[in-house]
Order: structure tokens, then C-alpha cells, then sequence
């Protein structure tokens, strides 16, 4: 197996190829072995170099097929290859990593908060780049019609006022936060998006059309669908019956047909079944979905009731803090296939979360709100430096 050198080699300079028309740099690290630091420098010096020579960002298709990386090497790899992409990436796919190399990826982007994007061919990968770009250019075409725009948005229980002239937009494709502490009108924000609860006063428009009197069922038919604060799954009920729930209101059979269980009706039930399971291998609960979720721990039960919220295929998923009294690792996890459901499905997603970490990593749009009024709104990094949020929210020095 060949060992990796000097960035002038020839050798190395021919795994690194443009492809113009899909805005893609393909680094081949195919049966190459990184046993030192040096030999990894030595290798993304010339992949900095040639990535900044082109002036521009690049979408990066990676292939691992028999490569090698020690645990020597891995730190140093790992951090040279977060640096490439931070720097010159729209986004990254990765073909044929051993499992060694996928476990020790999923492992990085796990504390890193990164989407992990490993697939087992390269025509996998390539239509996963061709998905990605899609959403980067349906994002940039956004006119002023958001794709999700609350305008105004205040929400009176008798003398209480849990929201007060809340506005904000989200644009598709997005990963938006709700922040503030306890009671500043983050729930009754998200309840009030998916018609549990109804505005007050002011417009929810989605998709250019004013939503904002639809009833819950209503709101799930144009395609949102959300997790709870509080879990609220049947507990006597297996996981996998769980997560068909979620398919009910797309089924059309009458109670004839459904008693029989013949025909269409039939068909129909094998067809959502096809669909729950390929979410049970996504969020990887397989091992559990017999199990009654009420023996399941907390964070797996926390994942069932993601995958029961995608099993609606949603155009807009809320999450009311997914990750609230789990662990590190559960919360890892939960991070990592947010990330995966919005860059492999598109999903746009808007979550509630106290974990700032988490927050400030995974968001590419963050809303503030305190005592029912909104007192930010900007990019992560912008709501991190906000005065006004250190001293309302995440505190002073």
C-alpha cells in the first residue's frame, strides 16, 4: 500500500480533480497510508494550495477506498481535513471508508457537530453532492417571500401575554434555533406554528400562502411535523407501531378495506411499512423495533419520536428540545442525525434547545426570544457576541 509523502509528488497532484460542472473537488486517498502527522501535512498542503489557487469554494467528494490512517495520524488528519473544509467547503461526501475510518469520522463529527455524509459507492455519493446543490440554489433563489414567514405574532392567554409582536422569517433548507430561558415563549412560538395553538393577533404565511388559521391537521397535511417537550409516545405499543403512526393520515383506506385487510388496503400498509423501516435503519433503532418503547431509555425514546415525526416525510420538522435530559454521547447522537435529516433529506428544521453548544453548532439561523418578545435575531456567531443576549440569556462574563 502506498505511503503518503510529499505534496509535490505527481502521484498525489493526479488524485485531486475539478469537476467544473458539479462545482466539485475530488481528493483520492484510495490505498494510501497516513502513519505520521508529516505525511498528512504533507498531503493537504497541496490540497490548501490547490483549493486556494481556484479562488472559490468546492463542494469536496472523498474517497476512501483501502486507505489507511493510523491513530497516530487521525488527529492531525482530522483536524487538516475540518480546516479544508471550513475553508474552501460547501459541503462533503465520503465513499468507501473502512470501518475503522467510518466509525472514527462519525466519532469526530459526533463532538464536531459536522454531517458525517459516508456512502458506499460513488454514485450514492454523487447523487448526494447533486441533492445538496439543488438546496444551496433553491436557498440563494429566495426571493423576499420567505419560505416560512411569522409576522407580528402575539398570543394572549386571558391576562397573560405569552407572545408579544413576534416576527421572523426562515428560508428553506435552514437548521433555525428558538432560544431564551424558561418562559420566554418558546413552546407557545412553536405551538402557534403548528396550529396547536392560535395567534391572538398577526400571520404565519408559508410557501407564499397565509396559514395562520389552519387547525393542527391541517398545518401536518402542507407538511410539518414536530416532537414534544414532554415524550408522547405509546408506551405499550413497539417501536416500529410507533413510527407507522405517523403514516396514518396518509392512508386513504376506508374501514372495510382496513378490516379485510385485502387489496389496496394491503398494499398500501406493505408500502408505509417499507417506508418506516428505511427510517428505523436511518436513525439506526433497529435492534428495537419490536420493543414496547415504554422498556426503551430515555434518549432512545427520544429518537422514536423523531423517527415517528419523519415517518409524516415533513417539509418542516419542530423539535421542542430533542436532546433535553440526555447524556453526552445521547446528545451526540441526536446532533449528528438532525444534521444528517436536514443535508440528506433537505429538511428544514426549527428546534428549541438549551445546549448552547449545541445551538451555536448545528444552527445557521438563531431567534431570540425573552419574556415573549423577540430580542434577537442573526447567524450564530452574530447571536454569540450580541450584548443584548449575554446579558438577557447566556449571562455576563
Amino acid at each position: 500500500m502506498q505511503s503518503a509523502t510529499a505534496p509535490a509528488e505527481p502521484a498525489f497532484g493526479e488524485r485531486l480533480v475539478f469537476h467544473e460542472a458539479m462545482e466539485t473537488m475530488e481528493v483520492d486517498f484510495s490505498h494510501l497510508t497516513f502513519e505520521s502527522a508529516a505525511q498528512v501535512d504533507a498531503v493537504y498542503d497541496e490540497i490548501d494550495r490547490r483549493a486556494t489557487a481556484t479562488g472559490r469554494r468546492w463542494y469536496f467528494l472523498v474517497i476512501y477506498a483501502d486507505c489507511v490512517i493510523t491513530p497516530e495520524a487521525w488527529p492531525q488528519f482530522g483536524a487538516r481535513g475540518k480546516h479544508a473544509n471550513i475553508s474552501y467547503g460547501l459541503g462533503t461526501v465520503r465513499v468507501g471508508a473502512s470501518a475503522s475510518t467510518r466509525e472514527a469520522i462519525r466519532e469526530d463529527a459526533g463532538k464536531a457537530m459536522f454531517r458525517a455524509n459516508i456512502f458506499e459507492n460513488r454514485e450514492q455519493a454523487v447523487f448526494a453532492l447533486g441533492e445538496m446543490r439543488k438546496r444551496r440554489q433553491m436557498v440563494g433563489a429566495e426571493t423576499a417571500e420567505a419560505y416560512l414567514k411569522v409576522d407580528d405574532v402575539h398570543l394572549h392567554f386571558g391576562g397573560v401575554r405569552a407572545l408579544t409582536g413576534v416576527g421572523f422569517q426562515i428560508n428553506r433548507g435552514e437548521i433555525s434555533s428558538i432560544i431564551g430561558p424558561n418562559g420566554a415563549g418558546k413552546s407557545s412560538m412553536l405551538n402557534v406554528i403548528s396550529g396547536c395553538y392560535r395567534a391572538t393577533r398577526g400571520t404565519i404565511v408559508f410557501e407564499g400562502k397565509d396559514r395562520t388559521h389552519l387547525r393542527a391537521d391541517e398545518v401536518a397535511h402542507l407538511g410539518f411535523a414536530r416532537t414534544f417537550q414532554n415524550i408522547a409516545l405509546f408506551k405499550g405499543m413497539s417501536t416500529l407501531d410507533n413510527i407507522m403512526t405517523g403514516r396514518s393520515y396518509m392512508m386513504k383506506g376506508n374501514f372495510l378495506t382496513n378490516a379485510l385487510y385485502w387489496g389496496p388496503a394491503q398494499r398500501e400498509e406493505i408500502r408505509h411499512r417499507e417506508a418506516v423501516e428505511r427510517i428505523i435503519d436511518f436513525l439506526e433503532i433497529q435492534a428495537i423495533r419490536k420493543t414496547p418503547v415504554g422498556r426503551l431509555p430515555y434518549g432512545l425514546q427520544k429518537r422514536v419520536e423523531l423517527a415517528r415525526a419523519l415517518a409524516m416525510e415533513p417539509k418542516v420538522l419542530l423539535l421542542d428540545e430533542p436532546m433535553a435530559g440526555m447524556n453526552r454521547e445521547e446528545k451526540e447522537d441526536m446532533a449528528r442525525f438532525v444534521l444528517d435529516v436536514n443535508d440528506q433529506w433537505g429538511t428544514t428544521i426549527i428546534l428549541i434547545e438549551h445546549d448552547m453548544g449545541v445551538v451555536m453548532d448545528i444552527s445557521t439561523h438563531v431567534v431570540v426570544l425573552d419574556h415573549g418578545e423577540k430580542i434577537a435575531e442573526g447567524t450564530a456567531d452574530e447571536i454569540r457576541s450580541d450584548p443584548v443576549v449575554i446579558r438577557a440569556y447566556l449571562g455576563e462574563g
